[in-house]
């Protein structure tokens, strides 16, 4: 097995990925990769850098502020 890894953002990648599709011998595994910003906000979610309300009203009040 070859795994080959392509920057699908360019015009001539998106090109080879539908011609590869088209190719019995090929399988193509599409790893999603979460961005920077959502990772961040795991991160900070599971390190308890969270705001922490009682009800919407409470919510509501602390994005104002």
């Amino acid at each position: 097995m070859t795994t080959i890894i392509i920057n699908e953002r360019t015009t001539d990648a998106k090109k080879m990925i539908e011609f590869l599709k088209t190719q019995s011998y090929v399988t193509i595994i599409e790893e999603k990769i979460p961005s920077a910003t959502l990772l961040k906000s795991i991160h900070e979610a599971k390190t308890g850098k969270v705001t922490r309300t009682k009800n919407v009203a409470d919510l509501l009040e602390k994005l104002k502020s």
